[in-house]
């Protein structure tokens, strides 16, 4: 009762109201009491008791995260996660939820999706023959839906998208992403302002090999419609008592092998990663290949990429300008890029796309090759687990799932776009 901040914290975190003395509980974990300056621990219920005494009230605060599972130094996440994220890599928490916060989403979205509320996106896939299973097939339970206030456990969503909004602000703020809390990002999608669903993987479904987010230039006619973009790609695990050796469904990711010179992803402007330069004796380290699509004064195109010139806080241009397509992205692309726009043949024999250029073809194909500059990185599904990574730059497949359903929490945190002066100015 002497501290109402304290107090706060567990109501919200807790269904269960919250006596005179602070007294609440959380099923399979324990039952502690705040009583003055006090934390009464019973571990597993009643079968033991222990006692702390706070020294301050940052003391108080933080045992009080703990006892909630939330990281008592860094906030929400481990400060080891900005730096792996600003490397192009995937940074793993686990046990970011609570057995009983897993139990809770899990149950929601079991139920949600036994009374139809689910979409199947086919995205993924679960063969290359025979009729079409929805039932095989990724279904996502959809943002409108997800909103619903009369649908489902609504409590238990609006607690969860008010711990993701809280990281946001983290990542915002350890990653020098300040779009990521500014415009039209932080409104569009309500609750936690992320775009935010429920995913149900059915045996045999998988996901090839993909990034989350291209250049605006990239996307054909329709690539600046949309007020924002993905910046942040997150998603958490509701399984339990997974065995991937048995049931599969890993995030199989590829990472880049040689450090990087810079962050990867955007630049502060908006400018959004395409490519790498790869290392080479006279320069050790992977450079993050960035396109400029404001060049409008040129007669041969409003486009051309750069990297942060080594010596000084400038840029370089690597390219010559030209109009982008999504061609570029095409099988074929990548070696069109090379020989017509890139002058320097040292520049040109290190760089290539962050995916290789598609084809009809190589879509037929399993996805489980990997370059030989990349590193193959493969995270099991296990309930409580968040997974993050830059949405532009880390590409990642899901292997397919066998005789269980894999359950997810998931969405992308996203920033405003460049503002339409700024491109057509």
């Amino acid at each position: 009762e002497e501290d109402n901040k304290t107090m706060a914290i567990v109501k919200r975190a807790y269904r269960t109201p919250v006596s005179s003395l602070g007294t609440s509980f959380c099923r399979h974990c324990a039952v502690f009491l705040l009583v003055g300056t006090h934390v009464v621990v019973v571990k597993g219920f009643l079968d033991t008791t222990t006692s702390t005494t706070f020294r301050s009230n940052t003391d108080r605060h933080a045992t009080t995260r703990l006892l909630l599972g939330i990281r008592t130094s860094d906030g929400l996440l481990p400060s080891s996660a900005f730096d792996t994220i600003k490397e192009g890599k995937i940074a793993i928490v686990p046990n970011f939820l609570s057995a009983c916060q897993v139990s809770d989403l899990r149950n929601d979205a079991v139920g949600l999706h036994a009374n139809g509320r689910f979409s199947t996106d086919a995205l993924a896939s679960y063969g290359t023959s025979g009729t079409f299973d929805p039932a095989k097939d990724r279904a996502v339970l959809k943002l409108s839906q997800w909103k619903n206030t009369s649908l489902g456990n609504w409590e238990t969503r609006k607690r969860f998208a008010a711990q993701m909004a809280n990281v946001r602000l983290e990542l915002s703020e350890k990653l020098n992403r300040p779009k990521l809390v500014q415009g039209r990002a932080t409104t569009k999608y309500g609750e936690g302002s992320t775009e935010i669903s429920y995913t149900r993987f059915g045996p045999g479904a998988f996901l090839a090999r993909h990034v989350d987010e291209h250049h605006e230039e990239l996307k054909g006619k329709d690539g600046w419609s949309k007020p924002t973009r993905r910046s942040i790609s997150w998603l958490v695990y509701l399984n339990e008592d997974w065995d991937s050796g048995k049931f599969g469904g890993e995030l199989k990711c590829y990472e880049r092998m040689t450090p990087t010179a810079s962050a990867v992803g955007a630049k502060p402007n908006g400018d959004l990663q395409i490519g790498w330069l790869r290392s080479s004796p006279m320069d050790p380290v992977e450079r993050p290949v960035f396109m400029d699509s404001r060049r409008h004064s040129s007669m041969d195109g409003n486009c051309a990429m750069y990297i942060d010139d080594p010596n000084t806080e400038n840029i370089q241009y690597v390219t010559n300008d030209f109009s982008a397509s999504p061609i570029l992205f095409m099988a074929g692309g990548e070696a069109l890029a090379k020989k017509l726009l890139i002058d320097r043949p040292d520049v040109a024999s290190r760089f290539h796309f962050i995916e290789p250029p598609k084809s009809k073809i190589g879509d037929l194909l399993a996805s489980n090759t990997k370059a030989d500059d990349e590193a193959i990185l493969q995270v099991e599904p296990n309930g409580g687990t968040l997974v993050l990574f830059d949405s532009v730059s880390l590409p990642h497949e899901v292997l397919p799932t066998r005789e269980r359903e894999r359950w997810a929490t998931s969405g992308w945190f996203h920033e405003d776009q460049q503002p339409e002066h700024a491109i057509y100015d």
